[in-house]
């Protein structure tokens, strides 16, 4: 099941007669009580639509989420090809009226991956942002509606991509000595696994080979504790994408 989620009813008209099954979730930390009543599995989809605060215009699929409250972060969309330029995420608690440039700024996408990554792969999970205000004034319902609606095409062809059997993930091509030295947390094996099956599909699996082989000649693996593992795998992921 491919599950489309946005936060207002404005934004979920715009998506109309498009495949997937449609939640209006709410606003910021109120989607919780709707993600809670979504019953995923690990072959089931999510697809977060919205608008969002930031200082260039335009359809950007998101390419990581930063939780502005707890500081952790979430990378969805590995394996998409979708054709729309990305950009970094931050879902903040409060509406963002001065947002930097090089961000968009959301109030539950956090949340959101948050509970499908618990359930079912990163792969699986895609987040696309409409940029509706640079954070000076708020738009009326059917400005959004009207914005989000413009770019149907690109995100009917993003539902498509999500509901690809192939985004499975059924394989580890690498020994599990690598989950050792990098003493990877099972949220972060999940990651790094994700990370995986991306570099094999878009063939990158021997430069990620390269950037482990040379961590270890300059004895940075393994690694002493999970905290310079993550920063390793962030290191890792910045190389790749």
């Amino acid at each position: 099941m491919l599950y489309v989620l946005t936060a207002l009813k404005c934004e979920a008209a715009a998506l109309d007669g498009l495949p997937g099954k449609h939640i209006v979730t709410g606003v910021g930390k109120s989607a919780q009580s709707a993600l809670q009543k979504i019953e995923l599995g690990p072959d089931d989809s999510i697809l977060n639509v919205g608008a969002a605060a930031g200082r260039t215009g335009g359809c950007y699929l998101v390419n990581s989420v930063t939780d502005l409250e707890t500081g952790r972060r979430y990378y969805p969309d590995m394996l998409l090809d979708s054709k729309l330029p990305e950009m970094p995420l931050i879902t903040s608690p409060a509406i963002v009226t001065d947002p930097k440039e090089g961000f968009l700024y959301d109030m539950e996408a956090s949340l959101i991956l948050d509970h499908a990554m618990r359930k079912t792969a990163p792969s699986r999970t895609a987040v696309v942002k409409i940029v509706s205000d640079d954070g000076s004034r708020r738009p009326s319902a059917n400005e959004v509606t009207t914005l989000i609606r413009g770019y149907r095409e690109e995100i009917g062809r993003l539902i498509e991509e999500l509901d690809r059997e192939n985004l499975r993930k059924d394989y580890m091509p690498l020994p599990e000595s690598v989950m050792d030295e990098l003493k990877l947390t099972q949220y972060m094996r999940c990651e790094f696994e994700d990370l995986v099956h991306y570099c094999v599909v878009s063939g990158k699996l021997e430069k990620l080979n390269s950037a482990l082989d040379q961590m270890r000649a300059d004895g940075r693996l393994p690694v002493n504790d999970k905290r310079q593992g993550r920063r390793v795998l962030d290191e890792i992921f910045a190389r790749l994408r």
